[in-house]
């Protein structure tokens, strides 16, 4: 992840973009990917036919996934947020919230 961060930074430096990325218009940038990536499926209940569809559109599910990504590190960059911490915070907190023989093959949102 620090790579990417590197990588984007200076994709973004080297545009001078930084100076239009506020985090209310980056944050509704991942929002319309992510409403764009949702019409993929938008009215389709089973899902059978929803993994159907994201596989028929799989490169249109991948730009999506890339944008949302890019538009996210370039967020976490503007503020020096280290995604590569923060994930592995996440995980060592959801693994303490959700310790296996508790929640194995049980799904929670809240982790009671």
């Amino acid at each position: 992840m620090k790579n990417y961060q590197k990588i984007i930074k200076k994709f973004v430096a080297d545009r001078d973009w930084d100076q239009f990325h506020n985090p209310k218009d980056l944050l509704l940038g991942i929002v319309e990917e992510i409403g764009e990536l949702r019409n993929i499926i938008k009215w389709e209940q089973d899902p059978k036919k929803i993994n159907q569809m994201i596989l028929k559109k799989k490169a249109e599910v991948e730009d999506h996934i890339g944008d949302i990504m890019f538009t996210l590190i370039t967020l976490a960059n503007k503020y020096d947020i280290d995604i590569e911490k923060v994930v592995k915070d996440v995980i060592a907190s959801n693994t303490k919230r959700f310790p296996i023989k508790k929640f194995k093959s049980r799904y929670t949102r809240s982790g009671e």
